[in-house]
């Protein structure tokens, strides 16, 4: 007993720290790399009665980190629950981003294409980006059962959707961010909070359940941040990892290059000299 109760403080300062670390926590989308010419695609899945939206934004691969990340935080804005702008359009870019943004570029066509895909299903959405404007998709789910005619739950297939993004530009990269939001996501914290107002004859164990239910949803929630924020340090990391290569090829092209013009230039010198 002893024991147990000298665990209780460690226990309180351990739920303390976490929720400290989840409320501060901050889920960002996942930022895509297409190369000029290339295509990527990426498989999600939506839980059995549950449904999803989607939003993307198409940038340009040389667009200032600034832009970015003004971009990254008002989707950001868009796509969190309880949030005044959720699944609302952009506001209106302020006059210092807009001055680092090419004005042939801004709202104009990308030649970058999104296309989303069910398995033994029509094409759910297929259009081109134009820069720097979101592309909201409601109700994934829901979309792909049109013309379906099957009644009662919803049951995803197994292979998921698939979003594939295809750059058909000769030079241009780009960057696509987006994010995908469950519908059992939005307004959890709220509804749990305004169970426990309501019954306000609740005794001290009930109401600590449902702390405990709680606390569960945050943890659920935090885990499926840490899996968007794993997924795009994999991306980035990739990205990384493939410019660092094509500098090791350069670089030893160049070292071969400057080698062979040194061998050349010795040769005629000691013939000029005539010590060959």
């Amino acid at each position: 007993m002893g024991v147990a109760y000298r665990s209780i403080p460690w226990l309180l300062a351990l739920a303390v720290l976490s929720s400290m670390l989840v409320s501060t926590s901050t889920a960002y989308p996942i930022i895509a790399d297409v190369d000029a010419g290339d295509t990527k695609c990426f498989n999600f899945n939506v839980p059995d009665d549950d449904d999803a939206h989607m939003v993307f934004i198409a940038l340009p691969d040389d667009v200032d980190e600034e832009v970015e990340e003004w971009f990254s935080s008002q989707m950001h804005g868009m796509t969190k629950k309880g949030s005044a702008d959720f699944m609302k359009k952009l506001p209106d870019v302020s006059k210092e981003i807009h001055g680092k943004i090419s004005d042939d570029q801004y709202n104009g066509r990308s030649n970058v294409y999104v296309k989303i895909t069910l398995p033994k299903r029509p094409v759910l959405r297929h259009q081109m980006f134009m820069w720097y404007a979101p592309v909201v998709v409601m109700n994934v789910v829901k979309a792909s059962m049109r013309g379906q005619n099957k009644k009662g739950k919803n049951v995803n297939p197994p292979g998921g959707y698939s979003t594939c993004y295809e750059n058909r530009n000769d030079g241009q990269g780009s960057k696509v961010l987006f994010d995908v939001v469950l519908m059992s996501d939005e307004g959890q914290d709220d509804e749990l909070q305004n169970k426990i107002i309501k019954k306000e004859h609740l005794t001290p164990l009930e109401a600590n359940f449902q702390e405990g239910i709680k606390a569960a949803n945050t943890i659920l929630n935090e885990m499926k941040y840490m899996e968007r924020r794993e997924a795009r340090m994999r991306h980035t990391a990739e990205s990384t990892n493939a410019k660092i290569r094509l500098f090791s090829y350069v670089s030893v092209i160049v070292l071969l290059g400057v080698t062979w013009l040194q061998r050349m230039y010795l040769k005629g010198y000691f013939k000029k000299k005539k010590l060959m």
